[in-house]
């Protein structure tokens, strides 16, 4: 069977098979022109070339606008505007650090005085507390009293008073 007929059972054994001649789009048009039409050489979706009349080739530039040159010129490396966006975020930052660091110069030897002197008063303090709990003196005599005896043997005795 031929596969142009229509799926249906039906319809395909009512149709009878179509012979005789048949006549094309293009050859109706070249009748009634009496001249062939031009064609023309196009590259299609995948890069080769396809004949198409003159006038689809026509129709086809006219859909698809044509581009336009694109600017060549050199650019900068870094747009102006960031250039001095840059610039000021840098010289803010550093006239952050000049004052960061000033300050800490005048405020680090008042912190230094501070913690020192309270560190000092801690330590009079601490001593003249130490020597205000310290029970009187008291002298210990230790007396250490060895006998040496025949073949390395030695007596020891010890005394506190």
């Amino acid at each position: 069977m031929n596969d142009y007929l229509p799926a249906t059972p039906a319809l395909r054994s009512a149709t009878a098979p179509l012979t005789g001649p048949v006549q094309l789009h293009a050859d109706r048009v070249l009748h009634v022109q009496e001249q062939p039409e031009p064609v023309v050489w196009v590259p299609d979706a995948y890069g080769r070339m396809v004949p198409v009349s003159r006038t689809h080739a026509d129709a086809l530039i006219a859909a698809v606008p044509a581009t336009r040159p694109r600017d060549l010129t050199p650019q900068p490396l870094v747009d102006s505007r960031a250039q001095v966006v840059l610039a000021a975020g840098v010289g803010t930052g550093a006239a952050a650090a000049g004052i960061g660091y000033g300050l800490g110069q005048v405020i680090a030897p008042l912190a230094a005085f501070a913690s020192s002197g309270a560190l000092w008063a801690l330590a009079l303090v601490t001593v003249i507390s130490a020597a205000a709990r310290r029970p009187p003196q008291t002298t210990t005599h230790v007396t250490n009293h060895v006998d040496a005896r025949w073949w390395g043997r030695a007596t020891s005795d010890t005394r506190t008073r």
